[in-house]
């Protein structure tokens, strides 16, 4: 009876621990943030209106302490806030007006090659070679800019109207670009005639192109899709995927080096964390160098499984010898229990 009681007393120990304490202290270390939201105007004014709400709450603290220093400071970043919200707002009205179904890809292609997109990006399906190797397109923009083959599978409507029309905005880093140092990619500002149907043209274009290949190819594989959305900045070295960019180049661009995605599974997916990075990089990571992925909700959800694929293929069995393992505990102490009471009622 008495090993009993100590056993429940373990038992409740370790529930307070696993229940109560460890999800308290992840809390704190990584706080629970809103699910990844793929309509993504409704997920910029969500959280443009949610960091607006942290700057006010500052403003209100730094009027209680009556500095005034710190009460201007906190009033700027709330005016800063405010223009963003209004800024995003904005934009997406107009990506929003775009009538994406009077779309047509011959004339796309026309404005495609127009605008000059051709200078940077290349569209391998279309016989379309990007115009620069990736050592000389690393030392141009830092980066290598991606292969459009796929694009219009991978991105929904919106969000690729949104890059060709004011990319810094898009991917949301207009808080390391602006008009003294210039985003690789330019806005689009129209080829001379109505910019929103030439915008619902060019993403037309890109989807037959991707709709094409993706019938071809039986879909995207995991390995072109890792390709196309993140393998210009990252590696991914337990599938021998490595960065198509220079090395040195990218981390003068990013400010440091990406990191290897080989253990991201693992290290980081608590809170579904890389689907919401994807998703929205500031969200997560306020002021960081990695620009908004734009996937849509099923390239998300291949991209991740993908990851967790590569980086953490024996997640199942894991799992599956955990739960074995506890069996053979529970067993285990049933018989010890049952050995000490006979060997106890001999000695009594």
């Amino acid at each position: 009876m008495k090993e009993l009681k100590i056993f429940a007393i373990v038992v409740f120990l370790s529930g307070v621990l696993y229940w109560g304490i460890e999800p308290y202290a992840h809390s704190k270390l990584h706080p629970h943030t809103a699910a990844a939201e793929f309509d993504y105007s409704k997920e910029d004014e969500l959280h443009a209106k949610n960091v607006l709400e942290a700057k006010k709450a500052a403003l209100q603290s730094a009027k209680e302490l009556k500095d005034e220093a710190k009460i201007n400071a906190a009033q700027a970043d709330v005016d800063s806030a405010q223009a963003s919200l209004d800024e995003y707002v904005a934009f997406w009205n107009e990506i929003k007006a775009i009538d994406f179904s009077k779309g047509d890809a011959t004339k796309g292609a026309d404005t495609f090659l127009a605008a000059g997109c051709t200078g940077c990006h290349g569209i391998e399906a279309a016989g379309m070679p990007s115009a620069m190797d990736n050592a000389t397109a690393s030392a141009s923009f830092g980066v290598v800019p991606p292969d459009l083959s796929t694009a219009g599978f991978i991105y929904d409507d919106m969000f690729l109207a949104a890059v060709i029309k004011n990319p810094t905005l898009a991917v949301k880093l207009g808080h390391k670009f602006n008009d003294e140092n210039l985003f690789p990619m330019l806005p689009f500002f129209g080829a001379g005639g109505d910019m929103n149907e030439e915008l619902a043209d060019m993403v037309a274009y890109l989807k037959s192109i991707a709709n094409k290949y993706a019938q071809e190819h039986n879909g995207i594989s995991d390995e072109k899709l890792f390709e196309d959305a993140c393998q210009r900045c990252h590696d991914n070295k337990y599938d021998n995927k490595y960065t198509l960019s220079n090395r040195i180049d990218l981390a003068t661009y990013m400010g440091s080096n990406p990191p290897d995605l080989s253990m991201m599974i693992r290290a980081k997916n608590s809170d579904n964390y890389l689907t919401k990075l994807i998703n929205d990089p500031q969200k997560m990571l306020a002021g960081t160098s990695m620009p908004r992925v734009g996937l849509n909700e099923k390239a998300t959800e291949q991209i991740v499984s993908y990851m967790e694929k590569v980086g953490d293929s024996k997640k199942d069995e894991r799992s599956s010898v955990g739960i074995y393992t506890m069996v053979y505990f529970l067993i285990l102490g049933i018989f010890a229990w049952l050995w000490k009471r006979k060997v106890w009622s001999d000695l009594h």
